[in-house]
């Protein structure tokens, strides 16, 4: 099943602090991404193995009891693959990615290992609560990858459910010796093999701090998240 740990919503909202730990995340599953309490570093986890990746895109294991605001993971069993086996453009590669669902209406995660020409990550500064997301998005820094081999790791949501989760991909890339990546912005896939899960169900956990109770979710999750993932 599908785990995550809040709702994007939330995050939106400036709301960068929850109880949920690591250690929590690793019974929910083997495999996924998020962040951590105050975006302090993008989280990526694959094989088990949980990574914190920090301002600079520098990664490291992820303790215990560090915290996550939102992340999402599963117990990653693919039932699909897919071969990139020639170089693309990153408009090229946004394309091939529309055609390898059997349907926009489900959930899934994907795993794409292999070589690429060039990788665009973000990551963002440690901020507060209270700043939109979209706001703390403004101040990411940049790292760029040239001819390396590494990870995808990721999910597709559908379309009607922005509140809950990005809408379409989102992915982070972290590099094959586990020491650097982000939040994915742009990638050119040299060879890739890709891997698939799909989920007919999901599990949501709604946080319990005082800020998500008393709020009210005004504002516009998708062009929020429009201005943010970019």
């Amino acid at each position: 099943m599908l785990y995550m740990s809040s709702p994007i919503n939330a995050l939106l909202e400036g709301f960068y602090r929850d109880d949920i730990t690591i250690d929590t995340l690793r019974e929910k599953g083997d495999f996924g991404i998020g962040t951590f309490n105050n975006l302090d570093g993008e989280m990526i986890a694959l094989g088990g193995r949980f990574f914190q990746l920090d301002l600079d895109g520098n990664a490291r294991p992820a303790e215990g009891g560090m915290k996550t605001p939102f992340s999402t993971v599963c117990h990653f069993q693919p039932v699909l693959s897919e071969e990139i086996a020639m170089p693309l453009s990153h408009e090229a590669f946004t394309e091939r990615l529309k055609g390898i669902l059997p349907s926009d209406n489900m959930f899934y995660a994907l795993h794409m290992e292999g070589r690429f020409r060039a990788v665009k990550t973000r990551s963002v500064p440690r901020t507060e609560n209270y700043r939109p997301l979209s706001e703390a998005t403004e101040r990411q820094k940049i790292r760029q990858f040239q001819d390396v081999e590494g990870h995808l790791v990721g999910f597709y949501t559908p379309s009607f459910v922005p509140s809950v989760n990005v809408p379409g991909y989102h992915f982070h890339f972290i590099d094959k010796t586990f020491s650097a990546g982000g939040h994915l912005l742009s990638c050119e896939p040299g060879h890739l093999d890709i891997r698939l899960q799909i989920f007919f169900s999901m599990e949501l956990t709604l946080p319990k701090t005082l800020d998500y109770l008393t709020a009210s979710f005004t504002r516009d999750a998708k062009k929020d998240l429009e201005k943010a993932e970019k």
